[in-house]
């Protein structure tokens, strides 16, 4: 067969393919030498900047590990000044009750020398000595005796000590319960006809004001929370910033709202001559059906005072209401305040010795009394007690505050809170 000759032109196209080819070979491989100079480059960066990094965070390390030492050198040094504090107060309180001691001592001693002059002098010193010594090796804090409880006279209470016009943005439309906060001696006044709660200072400011959902009945105090009875429900307000935090709807209208010692809500079910229990966080507990014959059926439970781990209970109907106490499980304990001693009532308050102080506007005018504990009456405050032209005019919520002041408030555009 025979060979194929290539032609010029052919031979000439070959030649330039190799040459570009050449080329091209020698341009990739400057190419690579770049692409490999660029990866060193970039190795030796990455691993200054790792050297760099170690170092920092050394540093880092090294800053946090002497503020730590820093910070609790400061806190031994805290511990050691609080312990010298302590002992200096305890060295002090025992100095007190020694130098109290010993002058008790020196005084019986004085004493036993003015009764006995034939006691040498030596024999003093020695008993003085072993005294003393006793003072120190026994001698305790001693827990201050309870304040004893001093009754009130009520017989003196003529004359108001203050009383708050009812203008402004205090003015108290229609008073319902009252509450006092043990802390701030501050008064709650629940005001049912604008749907709010009116806060007056112990000298009958007003404060301010805190909105409720419904109309507020009842109204009881438990530490940072405000407890109201509505028309259809309890809620839970916060004292600090006066908002609605929970509220729980009840079966049945509930009035007055009381407190027990173990932070219980109890509400007085209006129409059905019960008291439903509800613990702090509104949980319903229970329903103590109060267990009596004295009550007719049309008969209204209207407030509530927990006193002695018994139920003090308001009952009534126009014109006549009365006051029993029950067990706390409902069991009739006895009839403190008959009917025919009381008018028209709607809320009372208890002091500290147990009497009983009735907010009273249906029998013989309107009165402010005051019965003891058996149930027999003390006083009576009334209208010609006043000063000037005042005069009681529904008396509806009452309180107790600490320097047992009467707090009362009534339905009086011209005064309508009182302090006795």
């Amino acid at each position: 067969m025979a060979t194929r000759v290539a032609a010029v032109g052919e031979l000439m196209c070959v030649n330039e393919l190799e040459r570009n080819l050449t080329d091209l070979t020698n341009h990739v491989q400057i190419e690579k030498e770049k692409v490999s100079s660029n990866f060193q480059q970039l190795h030796s960066l990455l691993v200054v900047r790792e050297h760099s990094l170690l170092q920092e965070m050394d540093e880092v390390v090294m800053r946090a590990r002497q503020e730590f030492n820093e910070k609790r050198e400061l806190l031994q040094e805290l511990y050691t000044a609080r312990e010298g504090l302590e002992r200096d107060l305890t060295r002090n309180k025992l100095r007190k009750v020694l130098e109290k001691n010993l002058r008790t001592i020196e005084d019986e001693i004085r004493e036993e020398v003015a009764r006995s002059v034939n006691v040498g002098w030596v024999e003093l010193d020695w008993k003085m000595e072993q005294l003393e010594q006793s003072v120190i090796d026994l001698c305790k804090v001693v827990a201050l005796k309870e304040r004893p409880i001093i009754p009130v006279d009520y017989s003196v209470k003529l004359c108001p000590v203050w009383s708050r016009e009812g203008t402004g943005s205090g003015e108290i439309a229609n008073p319902m319960q009252i509450a006092i906060d043990n802390e701030t001696q501050n008064i709650f006044v629940a005001d049912y006809s604008a749907n709010i709660i009116q806060v007056f200072d112990r000298e009958g400011n007003h404060l301010y004001k805190i909105p409720t959902p419904q109309l507020p009945v009842g109204i009881a105090l438990m530490n940072e929370f405000i407890f109201v009875s509505t028309i259809g429900e309890l809620v839970k307000i916060e004292k600090s910033s006066n908002d609605s935090i929970k509220s729980v709807k009840t079966e049945r209208r509930v009035c007055g709202i009381d407190i027990d010692r173990n932070m219980n809500v109890y509400g007085c079910e209006l129409y059905n001559k019960s008291v439903i229990v509800f613990d702090k966080n509104l949980k319903f507990l229970k329903r103590i059906k109060l267990k009596t014959t004295q009550v007719k059926s049309d008969t209204e439970t209207e407030s509530i005072k927990l006193y002695e781990d018994n139920m003090y209970v308001m009952f009534g109907c126009y014109p006549h209401f009365h006051l029993q106490i029950f067990s706390l499980e409902g069991k009739l304990v006895r009839c403190l305040i008959e009917k025919s001693e009381i008018g028209y009532s709607y809320f009372f308050s208890i002091d500290q010795l147990g009497n009983i102080i009735v907010a009273d506007w249906g029998s013989g005018g309107n009165q402010i009394k005051i019965f003891s504990n058996k149930g027999e009456v003390l006083h009576t405050i009334s209208s010609d007690m006043l000063p000037g032209d005042q005069k009681f005019y529904h008396l509806y919520g009452i309180a107790i505050d600490k320097k047992n002041r009467i707090i009362v408030a009534h339905e009086n555009q011209e005064c309508n809170l009182l302090a006795f």
